[in-house]
């Protein structure tokens, strides 16, 4: 068995291989592999027998936000062994050979999305996520024009880039989104329903949801700054939603969002769903001080601090 980074020549096999694994078609790894602009052959850590890929794991390399700042992230995803060769410890081989590739390459953190055991032998550590949960009524208003987000106009684009950066590293845990491409690609394919709201020809919020029957998910929350310093962008928020329910002709929807964003910790229902759990691979690269992997995540130094209990989020739309 032979445990390696991916030859640029093996891409092809390599989807043959997690789509024979996984159940989300070949084009959603495609997707993942020619969207992101960060993509590196060398994070794509495989075994390999007898000249046949059996199993993998994928680094993402990325930055998120953490206290305000970016540090470098490798995002573990793509975690498959074929059936036949499983309990053999090769994905636990691979997890090592990917936390000696992040060490060699400077990156300051790992995250990936799971529980498991293996996982937590080799030092990650959950952290949970918030969500809030309310019923939101339709209303048109005519404050702000909400409509579609144009991905193919790139003034726009811009915009809405420049409102991210300002608005995700108020949380711990946001992708850092610095190139473009980024923002045409991966973006533009993850967040099929993705909203502006745009006053006298300026973006002031954007919002992308998935709807469930009754149920709106955001995936993902910006507002200005104007906004966040009057009442945390509760106004903007609950706009955008209340005009989004109208324009799909519902009466009402139960809308499900990150806790920490809009009115915080302040809905009449808060679950924790799900976890994204974190390794230190540089300890030293970390200037706050800190007394465990949640107490990082959720806290916010004394400047950014937004008096609610948690500010880790993660934006589905960047998921891996």
């Amino acid at each position: 068995m032979e445990f390696r980074a991916l030859y640029p020549e093996e891409l092809e096999a390599w989807l043959d291989h997690v789509t024979h694994v996984f159940t989300g078609g070949r084009q959603y790894f495609s997707n993942h592999w020619h969207n992101d602009p960060w993509r590196d052959p060398e994070g794509i850590r495989v075994a390999v027998d007898n000249g046949k890929i059996v199993s993998t794991v994928r680094v993402f390399i990325r930055k998120m936000f953490l206290h305000g700042e970016p540090v470098t992230v490798g995002g573990i995803g793509e975690v498959s062994t074929r059936p036949e060769y499983r309990r053999r410890g090769l994905a636990s081989q691979l997890l090592k050979d990917s936390i000696e590739f992040m060490e060699d390459s400077g990156i300051v953190l790992s995250s990936l999305h799971g529980s498991q055991r293996i996982y937590s032998m080799e030092g990650w550590e959950k952290v949970p996520r918030y969500y809030a949960r309310q019923s939101f009524a339709a209303q048109k208003q005519v404050e702000w024009e909400v409509r579609p987000v144009n991905f193919d106009d790139e003034t726009e684009v811009q915009r809405i880039a420049t409102l991210y950066d300002g608005y995700a590293r108020k949380f711990n845990g946001t992708f850092v989104r610095d190139e473009m491409a980024y923002w045409t690609k991966w973006v533009r394919t993850e967040s099929q329903n993705a909203w502006v709201a745009e006053r006298d020809g300026n973006v002031e919020g954007y919002v992308s949801i998935v709807r469930r029957e009754d149920q709106l998910n955001v995936e993902e929350f910006i507002a200005a700054e104007t906004f966040f310093a009057q009442e945390r962008d509760k106004q903007l928020f609950e706009g955008m939603l209340s005009n989004i329910i109208a324009q799909m002709d519902a009466e009402s929807l139960e809308v499900v969002y990150p806790a920490p964003i809009a009115d915080g910790f302040n809905a009449p229902v808060i679950d924790e769903h799900g976890s994204t759990m974190y390794r230190i691979n540089q300890p030293d690269a970390l200037s706050n001080p800190y007394d465990s992997i949640p107490d990082l995540l959720h806290n916010q130094p004394p400047p950014l601090a937004q008096g609610i209990k948690s500010h880790h989020v993660f934006w589905y739309t960047d998921g891996y």
